[in-house]
This record gives structure tokens, sequence and C-alpha cells, in this order.
């Protein structure tokens, strides 16, 4: 029974490394295409390595650098978000996404990013999901061994010490499982989008026979508000809100 559990392990191992290795070299030859400016052959291997489920602030950085070089301003502008909404400190992101907003025919900047939220940012960028998941389970280990051993050994003597680090340790378990909620929420959160059509009319109500409110162009970015129907209420950055038709924009998703 043990060698065949050894033997589903090793097979299990070779077969991650196996496709690690395919993903390293389809990501070479996405590269290269790319520096031989052969923009739409890159794309579509970055593309084929996002269909994989691979969540990766430098993969959407080149996917954004791809649509950008192909004139496909909308799609940049969608994946130099996705690559921010990652790593919210990638500083080559933010520029290109800069840029790629004078572009557009509405006019749209970057908030300005202050010494402590950028700090913040750096902080939280630094530690991914499965980082602070393992955080989180070796400072409940933590927490049960002491426990135990206050339990065990510390009934007649003095418990200050073992108490302290105990508490040190729920402090920093709460710390770990407050950081994995603020990753998971901006992860999962699909109240942002960008428009990818060339222009879309925006209406007092979920319809064409309500009253034009505005008309946004091709790479704007927007809160979703409300969906209903074929319609969605989405909130401008000037404060402006209206229904446009789903079909014109893409939700600013991590996964398909």
């Amino acid at each position: 029974m043990k060698k065949i559990i050894l033997l589903v392990l090793c097979l299990l191992i070779l077969t991650s490394l196996s496709g690690l290795n395919k993903q390293q070299q389809v990501l070479q030859e996405a590269v290269q295409k790319y520096e031989e400016n052969q923009f739409e052959a890159a794309l579509e291997m970055f593309l084929q390595l996002e269909t994989q489920g691979i969540i990766n602030a430098e993969l959407f950085y080149n996917i954004g650098n791809c649509y950008y070089r192909i004139n496909n301003l909308g799609k940049a502008i969608l994946y130099y978000k996705k690559s921010l909404k990652v790593d919210a400190d990638f500083t080559a992101a933010r520029q290109n996404l800069q840029l790629a907003l004078t572009q557009t025919k509405d006019k749209q900047e970057l908030e300005e990013e202050g010494f402590l939220k950028s700090l913040w940012e750096k902080i939280l960028s630094s530690l991914s999901l499965n980082i602070l998941a393992i955080l989180a389970l070796v400072f409940l280990a933590a927490i049960i061994f002491i426990i135990n051993l206050i339990i065990l050994r510390f009934q007649k003597r003095e418990k200050t010490l073992p108490v302290f680090f105990v508490i040190i340790l729920v402090f920093l378990l709460l710390l770990s499982l407050m950081f994995s909620y603020i990753k998971w929420q901006r992860y999962t959160d699909e109240s942002q989008a960008v428009l990818l059509t060339e222009s879309a009319i925006g209406y007092s109500g979920p319809g064409p026979d309500f009253t034009r409110v505005f008309t946004i162009h091709e790479g704007m970015i927007f809160q979703i508000e409300q969906q209903q129907e074929e319609w969605s209420l989405i909130k401008l950055e000037n404060g402006l809100g209206g229904w446009i038709r789903n079909n014109g924009f893409q939700k600013i998703l991590l996964a398909k």
C-alpha cells in the first residue's frame, strides 16, 4: 500500500513539473515572438497561458502590451487593470495604463498614490493568498501547541510568558486572516469593468426609450452598480450614472 501511495505521489510530482516546464516553454516562445514584433502570435500564446488558470501580474501586463501593439486599446486597458489588480504596486503596468488612458476619447486619469497607500500596496502585493494561508496555519498550529503546553506543563508554574506568546500569535493569526480577506475581496471583485466597443450610450433607465444621459467610448473604466437582464447601471469617475447594454463591456476579473 505504501509503495502505491509513493508511486502516485511521484507521478503527481512528475506531471506537475512537466506542466510547469511546458508553461515556461510557451512563455519563452511568446516573449520571443513579441520581441520579433509578431504581436498577434505572442498574444495567442499569452492567452493560452491565461486559459490554464494562471493568475500573474506580468502575464496580464504582457497581454496588455500585445493588445496595445495591435491597437486594441480597450483590451489593453482591461489587462493593465487586471495586472494591477494582482499587484497594485506594479510600476510598469501603471505607467502603461496611464499612457493608454491618454489615448482614449474620454478623459481619464489614474488616482495618485500617497506614501502610506503606496506602502500598504507594497505589503499587500508581497503576500500571496497561498503564503497567507500557510502563515495562518502555522500560527494556528503554534497557538494549539502552546495551549497544550500550558495545560500539560504549566499547571503549577508561572504562565505569563506562554500566555503572552499565545496573545501575540492570536494577533498574527487575525492579521493574516484580515490580509487574506482583503486579497480575496480584490480577487473576486466584479464591480469594475472596461468598455470594449467603440462607444456606448448611457440612458436614465434600462432601455433606449429612456433619456440619453451620456456617451462613453472604448477604454472607459467604470463601476457597475446594478445589473438587470440586458442592461447595467454604471457609475463613471465623474459621478455620472446611467444604464448601458451588457454586451459592450468586460468585467475586470482575474479568472474566466
